[in-house]
């Protein structure tokens, strides 16, 4: 049985041929193999159908937050009792990376972070392990802590926005109803409600009647308490029946509170009703929503993990159509935020960029190498996606916006084996070989170093599988998907396209043989019955393809076959002829060539240290698609008043030249809905632009436009504006951290730093800078004088539970009705709470129902508290944050904001350091990370090489290619006027890597197989290999090239829409080419760049590395000719892979043991002995 490299002598010439068993058996197998293509295209199509869709990869965020509310309590406080005793337990596990906490007024909340690779859900046990043992050392009013694991799958796929021309107490029964319909949707796990006011039982004590009666507050709170029950009384056994007992004290109606009766004074009950009154009210408003204008109650709806998005708002959509006729008449229901419009979107436009990237890829193949030969490198296309599809959808990989960009990166890399592969069978079947000897002996010749080109460009992205952090995952789609693709175009190029070419390849000179009647018939059957079925679905699209497909055979027959003649016959001749020329001339003048090479990639790269446009981490001139008004307020801010702000802020918007691209504007005020969504503040104003196709103005205008009228004539708030980004969650482009003990000095300093940023030039560049060390809301601070508050019976925690009570209030109990229920909350009434002299009149109940005047245990006084709290693995830190103006460079901002610090950083108190961190930090990770892989990537790829040629200078001249294409990414980045994306470009870099060895690898090889198998000299060796490779190579580059081009150009064709509604929706730009616009110009421009290396410098520096060589050999030589000749032949190379040079042709070999010594290092070095011509 033959091996997967045998050589098999088949020439009278003497030549041998290498033959790969796996297209053997294939060819051999031929009608097992085209079941196969059929299966592949049914489980792809079926693969490609069911995947789920997503916008952004849903990847797992390492963060678990421990919330916890404690009302009414200074965030001083909240820090001493509840933040630190949980970090002192939390700080125990041993895999924790950060722990950060923020304690404000009744809140706190910590973020424990870990590593990517952490088991999260042991991370979660760990974190609730350590929350109990914490648990008994919290105060005992405080609620309990909360614990939750962050997931981009938590976050809403959509808002459903009801509103209507009725109160808020009718809109928010309305928007339940629809609530608990969407909630039995099975691909939903929750609806969130958000808006409407909330209904809870307030029982407001008159405070001078409660002393009246000699009451406390706890009296009336144990009176409603121990009356609101409901007491199991057991069983008892009356005859042959069994009853149950139970004593039923639940209220079944408000009222009822009012006649509890609380003590008895003289013989007289003393009721609630005596000492308060109870309402079945309103919880105080805290949140407004508001959607163009209009209140609304808003749905958040969240999906399933692993549901299929589209499916599921579909099905959303499909419940509220069906129950809109059985709402009030006046009801709007309006859907923002739907992730499944941008998904269909995103989808469709990276699916267009993949078919306008397949017709030019095609239109190429066809100029190149004709209709016939151009089908089998085409058809490898949707075989390898198909391929592709199949195995995405086994792993559980979405199809998100990395994977379709992946697909498009691969659609010019899936062609390159596939036309090695058919070139070189078309180049066989020349030589006067049959179909199946053809496709055999040329695959065998080409097997290896088609292997051994994708082995290299898997190698370059394999790195990338190791990307650590957030960034590493989310990113880590793209590698994975490459490998997958690639890996199926090698299979597709090995084992599928030879057997297509065994069965139905023709040359051009060969006549074509007529279909027999029966086999035409049956043809136009099936044509007849695919356009009846497509036709039958939709009728535009079955007359749209049957004219284009007649259009293309008249088109063809009329011109595209005439005019691709001649480029085969005339054109493509004549500039081989012309690169031949020019090789000669460059085989000629080596070290011209060599120097020039040199002193440009020494010029380039001090030219882009000059004329570079700075640095970026993602791309920052996406077009946002929407927009966040954040409005900022002191502590203790009355939300009526914030309201207020945020109705003016929607007035001056309106306004804004250019609004008339906003598809909508929703306003949330006080509540973290739409913070979670990208917006931040107290009150947050979030702006939707229409689609990209259909803004009239320029987005970054209007968002400058925006910007300048925020806030204009408003005072009592800060304003900001901050544009939704694409990517995966990173920190601000500016965030600075002090860090301190003393949080007074942490204020100051940080406000230092704010002071110090707006009056310098770069404060006009950056925008919401604040500092989270905001002064806090003025305190009533109450001093409990203990000895006094002892002399009577009295702590301090009774002293402060009583004040709690009658200001904060206390839940009692819970009133239910239905499957609703309400707090009962007892608290002093309106009048005593808004009144700080109120406080000198309230009592503390001590033992033997004395009543102690608050002013005999205590004093008070104003004061300012603090608005925050912050911490960061135990330590205090302040931190001072801002995003960058639209249009500046975050990098060059940065770096500014550096230098304009460097003195007060200098100054510092002993104690206190400044660090800079957010997305300086992610930053600075990937770009360590990325620059390692390179190195990596080049590593692997020079093993592979080494490997393949046994060689250790052959890899370094393919690789010197490789670092010489960077000078393209250079220049197409100053020509272009983009800055170097740490992420896009480094990773464009990375793919170029793997692509341009490609090429090189193939005419390197064949160099060798000219040299050794058909006993060409050196020089003759490189212009025939250079002449016969041009095709391939050119054809290579181009299609990669242009499979990018349309997303390079931000070109966009709606192909299905033209087919379906005759609507082809053409457009130039928008978020996608804006995103990975950067990336593709770094993979066409370098590519372009590296093709001229390959083409011209390849064969220069192969030819002075063989001349250095033969100098070696010839210095060894003449050493040896003072040796005794040695009769015994040199050794022959160890590489399996090489034949031997033919007898006709011996090699001149050096005699004698430094000579064989000399033989046996050239052979380490992968060169030959021969002519040193050019």
């Amino acid at each position: 049985m033959m091996g997967p490299d045998t050589e098999t002598p088949e020439r009278a010439d003497g030549r041998k041929f290498r033959n790969f068993a796996p297209t053997t058996f294939a060819i051999d197998k031929s009608t097992s193999v085209l079941v196969l293509i059929a299966m592949i295209v049914i489980v792809g199509f079926a693969s490609y159908r069911s995947i789920p869709r997503e916008a952004s990869p849903e990847i797992t965020i390492p963060i678990i937050a421990v919330s916890t509310v404690y009302p009414g309590v200074a965030p001083k406080d909240i820090e001493t009792l509840v933040t630190r005793v949980l970090e002192e337990k939390l700080n125990t596990i041993a895999d924790l990376k950060v722990l950060s906490s923020t304690s404000v007024e009744g809140y706190s909340s910590i973020i424990a972070e870990f590593d990517t690779d952490m088991d999260m859900a042991e991370a979660l046990q760990n974190v609730r392990e350590k929350v109990d043992l914490a648990r008994p050392e919290l105060p005992a009013d405080a609620e309990d802590p909360t614990v939750m694991e962050f997931n981009f799958s938590d976050f809403p796929i959509m808002q459903v926005n009801v509103s209507g021309e009725y109160d808020l107490v009718r809109l928010k029964e309305v928007a339940e109803e629809l609530q608990d319909r969407l909630e039995q949707i099975t691909s939903i796990l929750e609806v969130r409600l958000s808006g409407g006011l909330e209904r809870e039982v307030k029982v407001e004590v008159d405070l001078p009647r409660l002393q009246y009666y000699g009451l406390a507050f706890g009296d009336v709170i144990e009176a409603i308490a121990t009356e609101n029950v409901t007491v199991p009384g057991g069983a008892i056994d009356v005859g042959h029946q069994k009853f149950l007992v139970r004593v039923d004290g639940e209220f079944v109606d408000t009222r009822i509170i009012e006649d509890i009766v609380i003590t008895t004074m003289g013989g007289r009950p003393v009721y609630i009703r005596d000492v308060a009154s109870v309402d079945f009210g309103f919880k105080d408003r805290e949140t407004y929503a508001r959607l163009d204008g209009r209140s609304v109650v808003t749905l958040d709806i969240v999906k399933r993990s692993g549901e299929n998005i589209i499916e599921t708002a579909e099905r959303v959509k499909a419940v509220i159509a069906e129950m809109e006729p059985q709402l009030p008449a006046t009801t709007v229901i309006k859907i923002t935020g739907d992730m499944s419009e941008e998904i269909h979107k995103m989808v469709n436009s990276l699916e267009n960029n993949i078919i306008s990237g397949l017709i030019l890829v095609v239109a190429v193949l066809l100029f190149f190498l004709g209709v016939r030969n151009a089908s089998f490198v085409a058809v490898s296309i949707p075989l390898s996606m198909l391929l592709s599809f199949a195995v995405l959808k086994a792993l559980g990989i979405s199809m998100n916006m990395i994977v379709l960009f992946s697909l498009i990166l691969a659609l010019g890399m899936l062609v390159d084996n596939a036309i090695v592969v058919v070139e070189n069978i078309y180049r066989f079947r020349e030589e006067g070989y049959d179909n199946k000897t053809a496709s055999i002996r040329a695959v065998g010749e080409v097997a290896f170093p088609v292997i051994g080109s994708t082995a290299t460009t898997v190698a370059a992205f394999t790195p990338l599988l190791f990307w650590p952090g957030i960034v590493g995952e989310f990113m880590g789609y793209l590698p994975k998907t490459l490998i997958i693709t690639l890996t199926s175009s090698l299979f597709v190029a090995l084992v599928l396209v030879p057997v297509l070419c065994a069965l139905f390849m023709k040359l051009d000179t060969e006549p074509s043989e007529p279909l027999a009647p029966a086999a035409r018939k049956s043809l136009y059957v099936i044509a007849a019955l695919v356009l009846l079925a497509i036709a039958s679905a939709n009728l535009l699209s079955g007359v749209l393809i049957a004219v284009l497909a007649a259009g293309l055979v008249v088109l063809h027959r009329k011109v595209l076959d005439r005019l691709g003649r001649w480029f085969q016959d005339r054109l493509l001749p004549a500039v081989v002829a012309d690169y031949e020329r020019r090789l000669n001339w460059a085989l000629n003048h080596r070290l011209v060539v060599m120097g020039g090479a040199g002193a440009t990639f020494v010029m380039t790269v001090f030219l882009f240290g000059i004329f570079n446009s700075g640095v970026e981490f993602f791309p920052e001139s996406v077009p946002p698609p929407t927009v966040y008004a954040s409005i900022d307020v002191p502590d203790g801010t009355n939300p009526a008043f914030l309201n207020r702000l945020a109705e003016d802020v929607e007035a001056q918007l309106r306004e804004v030249p250019g609004f008339e691209d906003v598809e909508s504007m929703v306003a949330t005020v006080g509540g973290a809905g739409m913070q979670l969504m990208g917006g931040s503040g107290d009150a947050t104003v979030t702006v939707n632009f229409t689609d990209f196709e259909e803004r009239r103005y320029d987005v970054f205008e209007t968002i400058r436009a925006m910007r300048e009228r925020l806030g204009e004539g408003l005072a009592g708030a800060d304003f900001r504006l901050q544009a939704q980004e694409m990517g995966p969650p990173t920190g601000k482009p500016v965030n600075l951290e002090i860090v301190g003990e003393d949080p007074e000095v942490l204020r100051r300093l940080a406000e230092q730093v704010v002071q110090i940023l707006e009056s310098s030039e770069v404060g006009a560049r950056l925008d919401g800078l604040e500092s989270d060390m905001a002064r806090g809301r003025s305190e009533l601070v109450v001093d409990v004088d203990r000895e006094k508050a002892a002399l009577y019976g009295l702590s301090t925690f009774e002293v402060g539970s009583t004040i709690r009570t009658a200001i904060q209030g206390s839940e009692a109990a819970k009133f239910r009705t239905g499957n609703d229920e309400y707090d009962i909350v007892v608290r002093l009434a309106e009048p005593y709470r808004q009144n700080l002299d109120a406080l000198r009149d309230l009592t503390i109940m001590a033992d033997g129902g004395r009543q102690i005047p608050l002013p005999s245990v205590a004093t008070w006084r104003v004061d300012e508290g603090y608005g925050s709290v912050v911490r960061k693995d135990l330590d205090r830190v302040a931190t001072v944050s801002s995003d960058v103006v639209a249009g500046e460079n975050s990098h060059a901002v940065l770096f500014a904001v550096r230098q304009t610090l460097a003195d007060f950083q200098a100054s510092l108190p002993p104690g206190y350091t400044l660090r800079f961190t957010g997305e300086q930090e992610d930053m600075q990770e990937s770009q360590q990370f990325l620059t390692g892989a390179f190195g990596l990537a080049l590593l692997l790829i020079a093993f592979i090489l080494i490997s393949q040629f046994n060689s250790v200078i052959k890899p370094v001249i393919i690789l010197t290619s490789v670092i010489m294409s960077t000078v393209g990414v250079l220049v197409g980045l100053m020509v272009f006027r983009m800055p170097f994306g740490i992420i896009m470009t480094g990773v464009g870099v990375i793919s170029l890597a793997g692509v341009v060895v490609n090429n090189a690898i193939v005419l390197v090889d064949y160099v060798d197989v000219l040299r050794e198998r058909d006993g060409l000299d050196r020089r003759e060796a490189l212009v025939r290999a250079g002449v016969t490779r041009f095709r391939p190579v050119m054809l290579t580059a181009i299609t990669t090239v242009l499979g990018l081009f349309p997303l390079a150009i931000g070109f966009n064709f709606d192909f299905i829409g033209l087919f379906t509604r005759l609507d082809p929706n053409l457009f130039w730009g928008g978020e996608q080419a804006a995103w990975w616009g950067p990336m593709a110009i770094a993979v066409i421009v370098g590519l372009m760049f590296a093709t001229v290396l390959t083409l011209i410098l390849v064969p220069v520096m192969y030819s002075l590395v063989d001349d250095a060589s033969d100098f070696f050999q010839r210095h060894f030589t003449r050493a040896a000719r003072e040796e005794p000749p040695i009769t015994s032949p040199p050794p022959e190379t160890d590489e399996p892979s090489r034949e031997t040079e033919p007898e006709s042709e011996p090699e001149s070999e050096p005699e004698g043991a430094v000579a064989a010594l000399s033989f046996r290092i050239r052979g380490i070095f992968g060169l030959r002995a021969g002519r040193a011509e050019g």
